[in-house]
């Protein structure tokens, strides 16, 4: 309590306005030291936050890169595929048929087959893998032919090995979606703009497709 002014002396009143003035600057020296380490602790967490999630968005874009190059290796495939198999047929007519007059018959109906499967190439990859097992079907030798198996059994690798990323993607992309929609995530991820990605849905026709060896 303060002392009355009537009965304390100039010097008595002095020191307590002193006394007061130093616990003020002491309380104001520690509400300072208190919103720095507030303001230090938000930076950290922002800090931490922003971090955080472009670790997590990079490892989708390094999943999706992974997706990328298993396609490529079984796109890389294909060709090499699709030229033996029309390789194979063109000159089957050599080993099975007897007279010339069937040879050349075979042999004109058997490279207009090749010819369709080379230029079906370019098309959709599992339009042109069934193309070939239709082949396969209709030639025996071809499904017993050790190339036309290795090269088989190295695309439903492939297939598989795309399938497995597409798994490692949807992983990823789960991890990171669900760090962006939960606070303080989300508030983090409009604040940086940070992109969002979809899912891989398998359809048919697409990726997800096995591969059989024909037997």
């Amino acid at each position: 309590m303060a002392p009355d002014a009537e009965k304390v002396s100039a010097w008595e009143l002095k020191k307590y306005l002193s006394r007061h003035v130093r616990k003020m600057r002491s309380q104001f020296k520690i509400l300072i030291v208190l919103l720095v380490l507030i303001c230090l602790a938000i930076c950290g967490h922002v800090i931490f936050y922003y971090n955080y999630l472009t670790d997590l968005r990079y490892d989708v874009a390094t999943e999706d890169s992974k997706v990328v190059g298993a396609i490529q290796y079984r796109n890389n495939l294909v060709p090499v595929l699709v030229e033996g198999v029309a390789s194979f047929v063109s000159h089957e007519d050599n080993v099975f048929n007897r007279t010339v007059d069937a040879r050349e018959r075979e042999l004109t109906m058997n490279q207009q087959v090749a010819d369709k499967l080379r230029e079906s190439a370019e098309g959709p990859v599992q339009e042109v893998l069934q193309r070939i097992m239709a082949i396969a079907e209709q030639y025996p030798l071809l499904r017993t032919n050790e190339a036309y198996q290795t090269l088989m059994q190295q695309v439903a690798d492939a297939e598989a090995k795309i399938l497995d990323q597409r798994y490692k993607y949807n992983d990823a992309v789960n991890l990171y979606t669900t760090a962006m929609s939960m606070f303080p995530g989300n508030i983090y991820a409009a604040l940086f703009d940070f992109p969002t990605y979809d899912y891989f849905a398998g359809s048919p026709g697409s990726e997800w497709s096995p591969v059989s060896i024909a037997r």
